[in-house]
């Protein structure tokens, strides 16, 4: 009968144990002093050999002949666990025998001694499925253990165990497996059967195993049934339903290149293979990974390893680390959104054109959000005092000091950052500013104070709060906007897109600030509150309500 090439190869030492070195050292030098624990949790990803782990540790510590701390693997006890014969060693699956019964059965049999072994053996995988009642009944068995019994709890969720568990048993984690070390073993295992695969193969195979050893065999188990002397790269794509990395970098490309009807045509022709799209979206967002590897790391070594290498090398170069995050937030959350459509390739077709277009549209948002915070959302040009006007343009250090993107050809005076009009200006001008920002309280004191006279001042103000140092504040009340001012209340209004500036500039320390600025600027004492608009209607209702019964009298929650 043909036996799967995880378990034909499965290791049968601990030197066979790839990638694990630590812990095998650990074990085995336990073992050879006879300094052996009663009870042990292995956790780490799947695949990665804890359930291997502890048939090698069974069968050493029952070894008439150890080497080292290794099993002999010839011996009578030895052969007996490694053909399921051993009655001492009992392997149980907890997803299906996680009840409180299961656990008080197993503590009725732990108290008699082995029949046969040394040690008696109990081996639980995915331990974290027991339910709470069967955990407390294993911590009773793990409080006082009988001298001849082992417990082997592997898990790839240690989170989930109760902590007197933990508490009462050694830990080891099992690290993904190095994609170097699955490569080697790859190798060595396709040369025992004889085959031949290309040097693309391994690495292709090392990259859809997520670290674990049995899926990398399982996928080359998967490739020898093509009848082929030597397995080439196209072929292991074409049996794995994967697209190609050709394909992939043309993906790429478009998506950096911004070029939607590229992007679409390639998404098209892996459509048309019949190519799986969330496995698509996932190639995608590893390939944005290492571009994001490539750009911030000098010298990567293994955290990147692919073909096409100095391909990616070079696009990295010449694309922002910002543009690189915001395309793989936006593939993650086409990744989450496509496991609940019906149409997973429309989906991804909307990513692309938003991948394409809005990070366009989000610099020209953070331009204008720029000017806006300059020159305030009611700017008009015969509101600047006469020292402003006389600046012309932007030198390149400002623009790239404000606005933080590409370079801005033949742009206006608007421009222009508040560091650069405060380092342009001489003593005299500064003077003739400062009296242009500062508010004729004598005015204010005779005239009442109204929205528009607040509205033709912010610029001044937004100013005045950069010169203070509070940089924060100007730049989220550039997305606000004086919306009204009554009963000495400031109401400045966000937009829902501007949510986050809004809980922001909503922090009792930011409000305090405002106030006492805006008490000292107008002579008079004015409270400020922020309002979304999605809130406006429910504002305007509590407004009224303050009119007819008195602001003291309506509380606020």
């Amino acid at each position: 009968m043909y036996q799967a090439l995880y378990r034909k190869y499965r290791s049968k030492t601990f030197e066979e144990l790839v990638g694990q070195d630590s812990i095998t050292k650990s074990l085995k030098n336990q073992i050879s002093k006879l300094e052996i624990s009663h009870a042990y949790i292995f956790s780490g990803t799947r695949g990665t050999g804890k359930t291997s782990a502890a048939k090698i540790f069974a069968k050493a510590v029952n070894c008439l002949n150890p080497k080292n701390g290794d099993p002999c693997n010839e011996c009578e006890n030895c052969r007996a666990i490694a053909e399921d014969r051993a009655i001492d060693v009992i392997e149980m699956d907890a997803a299906s025998n996680n009840g409180v019964d299961d656990i008080r059965e197993l503590k009725e049999k732990v108290v008699y001694p082995p029949q046969s072994l040394k040690y008696k053996v109990y081996i639980i995988d995915e331990v974290h499925m027991l339910s709470k009642g069967a955990f407390n009944a294993l911590l009773k068995i793990l409080e006082e253990p009988p001298s001849h019994l082992i417990f082997i709890l592997a898990t790839t969720e240690l989170e989930k165990i109760p902590s007197t568990i933990l508490s009462r048993a050694q830990k080891f984690n099992f690290k993904r497996i190095d994609k170097r070390i699955i490569i080697e073993n790859l190798k060595r295992i396709t040369e025992l059967e004889g085959k031949e695969c290309t040097d693309e193969v391994y690495k292709l195979i090392a990259n859809n195993s997520d670290g674990a050893m049995r899926d990398a065999l399982s996928i080359l188990d998967q490739l020898f049934s093509l009848e082929k002397n030597v397995i080439d790269y196209d072929s292991a794509i074409e049996v794995l339903g994967i697209s190609s990395d050709k394909i992939i970098l043309e993906l790429v490309k478009a998506l950096l290149d911004k070029d939607l009807k590229k992007a679409m045509e390639n998404l098209n022709a892996v459509y048309k293979e019949g190519k799986d799209i969330s496995i698509l979206i996932t190639d995608l967002v590893s390939r944005f990974r290492d571009l994001m590897v490539l750009k911030m790391v000098k010298e990567p070594g293994e955290m990147v390893l692919i073909n096409n290498f100095n391909e990616y090398k070079e696009l990295s170069e010449n694309i922002d680390i910002d543009e690189i995050i915001f395309i793989i937030k936006t593939l993650n959350e086409c990744l989450v959104n496509v496991k609940y459509a019906q149409d997973k390739r429309v989906v991804l077709e909307m990513s692309i054109i938003k991948i394409t277009d809005a990070y366009e549209n989000n610099l020209k948002e953070r331009i204008e959000n720029i000017e806006n915070y300059i020159y305030g959302k009611d700017f008009n040009r015969e509101d600047i005092p006469k020292t402003l006007q006389k600046v012309k343009k932007p030198s390149s250090n400002t623009v790239k000091e404000t606005a933080n993107t590409e370079e801005l050809k033949g742009e206006s005076a608007e421009n222009t950052s508040v560091d650069k009009i405060a380092a342009e200006e001489t003593p005299a001008q500064e003077e003739e500013t400062k009296q242009y920002y500062k508010a004729d309280k004598d005015d204010i004191m005779d005239d009442e104070l109204n929205s528009n006279k607040i509205k033709s001042d912010w610029n001044n103000i937004l100013i005045e709060f950069k010169k203070k140092g509070r940089v924060n504040i100007p730049i989220l009340l550039s997305s606000g906007r004086v919306e009204d001012y009554n009963n000495q209340t400031l109401v400045i209004e966000f937009e829902k897109s501007d949510s986050f500036k809004y809980k922001a500039i909503s922090d009792e320390d930011n409000i305090a600030f405002i106030e006492d600025f805006l008490n000292n600027y107008y002579n008079k004492e004015i409270k400020v509150r922020f309002t979304l608009n999605e809130d406006r209607e429910k504002e305007t209702a509590i407004e009224k309500l303050e009119e007819l019964f008195g602001k003291d009298n309506i509380n606020r929650i």
